[in-house]
């Protein structure tokens, strides 16, 4: 057996037993020590709740609780940072940290906004519920055939 360099982030992951699709996807969530860190206690967590999971069911846990983290906590401190502030540019980021991603599809919202086609309340849960399960423009896609 090849032995696993255990000094990068993906060794550790690798010695952990995650590996292909599962492995790139931890990759691109674990960044650093710290999160690699929130992982392990993540892990640890989650068996002395709920027991032993599935790696897949983990890592998707484990992406939706770091979505969550990163985002806003909840729609009081969404509206509170969105109506703070008048440019464009800096609307589109807090967009982004509601939706979790990068991605200048996010622009398309705004005039949503502005024109009251959806209410900032609607956005923020679909946002919510869409972010773990699609991309942004699939995001974007569905408020707009299904909500507007």
């Amino acid at each position: 057996m090849v032995g696993i360099e255990v000094d990068t982030i993906r060794g550790m992951l690798l010695e952990l037993g995650f590996k292909g699709r599962i492995l790139h996807d931890l990759r691109d969530i674990i960044v650093d020590e710290d999160t690699l860190y929130t992982f392990y206690n993540f892990i640890i967590k989650n068996e002395e709740e709920e027991g032993r999971i599935t790696s897949l069911l983990l890592v998707y846990k484990f992406k939706k609780f770091m979505q969550d983290k990163q985002s806003f906590a909840d729609y009081h401190e969404f509206i509170e940072a969105y109506n703070s502030i008048h440019e464009v540019f800096e609307k589109k980021k807090v967009l982004e940290r509601l939706f979790c991603s990068e991605s200048n599809d996010l622009m398309k919202l705004i005039p949503w906004l502005n024109a009251d086609m959806i209410s900032h309340r609607k956005l923020y849960q679909l946002a919510v519920e869409y972010r773990s399960k699609y991309s942004v423009r699939e995001s974007l896609f569905l408020i707009e055939t299904l909500h507007m």
